[in-house]
């Protein structure tokens, strides 16, 4: 009974220590490229928060805050991106299959729900 009970509380320990642990704020993928779009999406209502690169640079954890935006997302090459807000009549004309090219605006993306991290591209740039 000693065993389980010293079992239970490294249990607990470990992953109260594995929770507190600040979450990375790094974005996949490219700064810019070209490559196939697999998939397209428009997340109606969903908080987002925008930060640049340079706000996490180091160990730094700098202070999210959330609002909420239709967020229209792109999957080019297994990697799903965020589309800058102005850029909407660009995502309207996409296609899957269709080869597009894209730059980063800037700005890296972390949605509140789910934790994920989107970096925010333009499409149809070089």
């Amino acid at each position: 009974m000693r065993f389980f009970l010293k079992a239970l509380i490294w249990g607990v320990f470990l992953l109260v220590f594995v929770a507190c642990q600040p979450a990375s704020l790094k974005a996949p993928g490219l700064e810019r490229g070209e490559g196939m779009v697999q998939d397209f999406s428009i997340s109606p209502n969903t908080r987002m928060a925008l930060y640049k690169p340079e706000d996490i640079e180091g160990d730094k954890q700098p202070e999210l805050t959330f609002g909420s935006m239709d967020v229209h997302f792109v999957t080019i090459d297994e990697t799903t991106y965020m589309v800058d807000w102005s850029d909407i009549d660009d995502f309207k004309s996409l296609k899957i299959g269709e080869k597009t090219s894209f730059l980063s605006s800037g700005f890296l993306a972390r949605e509140e729900k789910t934790g994920k991290n989107y970096r925010v591209i333009k499409l149809n740039e070089t």
